[in-house]
């Protein structure tokens, strides 16, 4: 459980990674990467600001560059190994499973075949184990999209860093000082880009910020809905969605941007969403839904297994996409249990199945 603290918090410090040629170069990258992110953290800290989890991505390595990867990457690093081309359903299992993030990337028109593949490979994936499908993403964009968030994470193959953020509850505390919803934001933005400053002096390496807004547990983002009178599933959820969301790219314009930087709603990383899911409130379409309005996407639903239905429901994302013309991802982990039931996702917790 990560302390929610008067400071915003750094949710991802992630280093994009160079090309990779070769095992030296993978190694001696990796040797960098963890220099240079213990640098930074220790920068961060002496100004107050905690790093959450330190990150590394790749620039889609290749089958034998991966497996060597398994031998080299600890545990104190997450570290995905970018959109690779060559490896099979078989190989994703194994390197999940085994710790790895990996994202898949779809490119193009929507398409039911292909839909069909993902939910195959997402069920291969959580049939071997459940948290393997927590490292498990298809992204809906192109292939220049970078993000320091993961699963769908790819570096570009130039050495940056990139920081994301966790700070639903420093907005609600600043409401709660009598801000309005935007004072409340831009306070938290002046200490965001503080944070920012701190990580391009320190590493002298280009910054890259996602700012969007994304939770982990009680810091929840579900509740800052509720505290400004819109619940998610109520008639003003989709307005609020789209507020937020226009609030965040007026205060991060003239930054250095990238991913996402919207509203997050992953289901299993936000306490009052997994409450939602325990009272029955919550299925894996009203937040399909969201992701009209700009929501980054439909992520960590625990679903029960159901290959057809899943397959409609990522035929719908991609749909989505196309029509919003942003960036979506989405997880999923579909488990051999019924709605109500809770599938435990070792690190999350024990998360209730929601219905599609």
């Amino acid at each position: 459980m990560v302390e929610i603290s008067e400071k915003p918090i750094i949710r991802a410090l992630t280093y994009f990674t160079g090309r990779i040629r070769d095992i030296n170069d993978l190694e001696s990258t990796l040797f960098r990467a963890r220099e240079v992110l213990s640098i930074v953290e220790r920068a961060l800290n002496e100004f107050g600001f905690k790093v959450f989890t330190k990150r590394v991505s790749f620039p889609g390595l290749s089958r034998s560059l991966i497996t060597r990867l398994l031998d080299l990457a600890e545990s104190d690093l997450l570290v995905s190994i970018g959109y690779s081309r060559e490896i099979d359903d078989r190989e994703i299992v194994e390197f999940t499973t085994s710790g790895l993030y990996v994202p898949l990337l779809h490119i193009g028109e929507p398409s039911i075949d292909r839909a069909r593949y993902y939910s195959q490979i997402i069920h291969k994936v959580s049939s071997a184990n459940p948290i393997g499908a927590t490292r498990l993403s298809i992204g809906f964009h192109d292939k220049s999209f970078q993000t320091p968030y993961f699963p769908d994470s790819s570096s570009r193959g130039m050495e940056e860093l990139g920081v994301a953020f966790l700070y639903p509850k420093q907005v609600v505390n600043e409401l709660e000082r009598g801000k309005t919803l935007f004072d409340a934001f831009a306070h938290v933005f002046s200490e965001l880009k503080k944070a920012v400053e701190v990580v391009e002096s320190t590493s002298r390496l280009h910054t890259l910020v996602d700012y969007s807004l994304s939770p982990w547990m009680e810091n929840s983002v579900a509740e800052l809905y509720e505290k400004s009178g819109y619940g998610i599933l109520g008639p003003g959820g989709l307005y609020f969605t789209w507020l937020l969301n226009r609030i965040i790219s007026e205060l991060s314009v003239g930054v250095n941007r990238t991913g996402f930087n919207e509203v997050m709603l992953p289901y299993a990383e936000d306490s009052l969403l997994v409450n939602y899911g325990y009272k029955g409130l919550l299925r894996a379409r009203d937040l399909l839904a969201l992701s009209s309005t700009c929501v980054a996407g439909v992520d960590m639903i625990v679903v029960p297994e159901d290959i057809d239905a899943l397959t409609k429901l990522i035929a719908s994302a991609m749909s989505i996409a196309i029509v919003k013309q942003r960036p979506i991802s989405l997880r999923a982990i579909p488990v051999p249990m019924k709605p109500g039931d809770s599938a435990d996702l070792g690190r999350f917790g024990k998360i209730p199945v929601i219905p599609y």
